[in-house]
């Protein structure tokens, strides 16, 4: 029984750009602070992947190459140890090269390859600061590598 006099515990995010587009079955997944969304419907299947982050900020994700699904819809997406699953779902392509409907996304941040760069070795860990980034100019970025594997951003700045 619904109690139409009690508060609305709902309340709406103000958007900002980029952001997908509205949609439905689709997949979506929380992991590690951060909402994925990827795929669905809207007039027609869709190809893409976004991350959302607690800054209110969509991030578009690359989803080409010969190894991400195709234009899914009804699909699932689950996390375990830095991997995003997406299994199944309808393939909207007549022409799929798709021969597995389970395709691994690994969500590990690594820093791009960059140029004239600092590193040094502090106990276990190497730290690299700032260099130069392709096309896009210099990098103020400060990433650390456990040496066992794992990076981490520990300050970002845009690059320019």
């Amino acid at each position: 029984m619904s109690n139409r006099n009690s508060p609305c515990l709902w309340t709406s995010v103000p958007q900002v750009c980029p952001a997908p587009c509205d949609r439905y079955k689709h997949a979506s997944c929380a992991f590690r602070g951060n909402i994925y969304l990827l795929g669905g419907r809207k007039k027609h299947s869709l190809r893409d992947f976004w991350k959302y982050n607690v800054r209110n900020e969509w991030i578009e994700l690359d989803c080409g190459g010969d190894q991400a699904p195709e234009e899914l819809e009804e699909h699932s997406m689950v996390a375990h140890q830095g991997v995003l699953y997406v299994f199944g779902g309808l393939i909207d392509s007549a022409y799929s090269n798709s021969k597995s409907p389970l395709w691994p996304f690994d969500t590990h941040v690594m820093p791009s390859n960059r140029k004239g760069h600092s590193a040094v070795v502090m106990e276990s860990s190497m730290y690299i600061y700032g260099g130069y980034i392709d096309m896009r100019g210099t990098s103020q970025e400060f990433w650390r590598l456990d040496l066992t594997g794992t990076w981490s951003l520990l300050s970002n700045a845009p690059v320019g």
